[in-house]
């Protein structure tokens, strides 16, 4: 029978050897006072609102990190650090078009700095003032819009001024977007001529020039929903469920209200039909999700890709001969959290209800047509609780 030798480590010695060997890769070295040489060759890219910086450390064991620091706007002090593994660094923030200059240091993991190495970088226009010269804004049912490119897909914040009830311009509304180009309406306005302005900030604080705009906005009201009836045409959706149409016309949003459903029979597409009483101008509608509390907002039946038709005299036997379609939708769930997870703003998003801005050029319909693509679940009911409509009434 075999032998073995077993040796035992005392368990004190063997946590000293972990410690020691963990204390000396997450601690600095021991402070020698001595900074390390400075960087050298240092090369300059000149980007849109930053700077892209390359250079060479110092050939010195010690060093951690390269740092830079430099002044913006508003007298800012920003510093960047890269770590001894990289030769690069990126520099943000900077607000105009103009010299600056940026010193950059090796530092050793005492924290002794070398001496600085001081260059002169230039920055290209930042994305925030390219998106501020790209606006174009005009007037809106209730207001204006804003026009946007934004090719850079900076993080920005396009901000609406006007005057309140004494005269003062001020911040009316905030636009938040990373999209590369893009159209938002304010609204709230009488249709009387007034001053407008709209400004582009970024997340550094930095604010283009105002365009100021004398405008007039569009005629708008809600339509009135006393007077929208069902309109019942062949191959509509068939209803179930106790769903109804007048239910989406009663001002009431909560279950209690009643709601909109297809039945079993109904198929996707599917589609449901509904008088507004005389013929409008369209500018918006709005729909409201049935919620069950919340478990049900951007889930099951609710509807996810829409078209939305209209008619002024619509064939008998439900055809689509003589229906126009005047804007196609999907809904888009704010924070983008998978099925079940709702976040703040997809909460305030549902109260507020889905809005659709329909084209400045939509032609005066008496009669809609509401068509669901697909809903939340990819299944083959509908239901929804409640529908606004704004625009101008065509007499």
């Amino acid at each position: 029978m075999e032998k073995y030798k077993i040796y035992l480590v005392p368990i004190a010695a063997l946590a000293m050897f972990v410690l020691g060997c963990t204390t000396d890769l997450l601690q600095p070295t021991e402070n020698d006072g001595t900074p390390p040489g400075p960087v050298s060759e240092v090369q300059i890219e000149n980007l849109s609102g930053s700077v892209k910086l390359s250079y060479t450390l110092p050939n010195d064991p010690d060093v951690f990190y390269a740092k830079a620091v430099y002044t913006t706007e508003r007298n800012v002090v920003r510093e960047v650090k890269a770590s001894y593994y990289t030769n690069e660094m990126t520099l943000t923030g900077f607000g105009k078009n103009k010299p600056y200059e940026v010193s950059i240091y090796a530092v050793d993991r005492g924290e002794n700095a070398s001496k600085p190495i001081t260059v002169t970088v230039n920055p290209e226009k930042a994305p925030y003032q390219n998106v501020g010269e790209s606006l174009n804004i005009g007037p809106d049912f209730g207001g204006l819009f804003v026009d946007f490119e934004n090719p850079t897909e900076d993080n920005l914040a396009i901000v609406v001024l006007a005057n309140d009830s004494l005269g003062n311009f001020i911040p009316y509304n905030t636009y938040y977007t990373q999209k590369i180009e893009g159209r938002f309406s304010t609204r709230g306005f009488e249709s009387e001529e007034a001053d407008f302005g709209v400004y582009v900030r970024d997340r550094w604080g930095n604010i283009s020039d105002t365009t100021i705009v004398r405008l007039t906005p569009y005629f708008e009201t809600e339509i009135d929903k006393s007077e929208i009836t069902a309109l019942t045409l062949p191959n509509d959706a068939i209803l179930g469920y106790g769903g109804n149409i007048p239910a989406l016309f009663n001002d009431d949003i909560t279950e209690g209200g009643g709601f909109y459903s297809s039945g079993d029979q109904a198929r996707m597409p599917q589609w449901f039909s509904f008088d507004l009483g005389k013929k409008v101008k369209l500018s918006r509608l709005a729909w409201w999700m049935r919620a069950d509390g919340t478990r049900w907002l951007y889930s099951l039946h609710n509807p996810r890709n829409i078209e939305i038709y209209g008619s002024n005299d619509p064939a008998p036997d439900g055809s689509w001969e003589s229906w126009d379609l005047i804007i196609e939708y999907e809904q888009i769930k704010p924070s983008g959290l998978p099925n079940g997870q709702l976040s703040n703003d997809d909460l305030a998003a549902a109260e507020a209800g889905e809005t659709i801005v329909f084209p400045l050029d939509t032609k005066g319909y008496r009669y809609i047509r509401f068509k669901t693509l697909r809903n939340w679940s990819n299944g083959t009911y509908v239901n929804f609780n409640e529908i606004s409509l704004w625009g101008q009434p065509i007499d």
